[in-house]
């Protein structure tokens, strides 16, 4: 039987996305029962949260105030 050569690319890409899906489905349920949530993630997800972290840290400094300390008076004989 012959195929027409557009058809055969769209079917080939089909089966490709299914076996990538159902891998992806594969993958998330071998990791399911082994989260470990003070680890640090890999890619795009770890690099996001570490955008937020930044981003929070900078738009709420901490107070001066308790950095500078007090200023202390001289004593009055010096």
């Amino acid at each position: 039987m012959h195929m027409h050569p557009e058809s055969y690319i769209e079917m080939v890409d089909q089966d490709r996305e299914r076996a990538m899906a159902r891998r992806a489905l594969e993958r998330a349920a071998r990791e399911g029962g082994d989260q470990h949530p003070g680890q640090a993630r890999g890619g795009i997800v770890g690099l996001a949260g570490l955008v937020r972290s930044l981003t929070t840290a900078v738009g709420h400094p901490r107070s001066r105030s308790a950095s500078s300390g007090s200023s202390r008076a001289l004593p009055s004989g010096a």
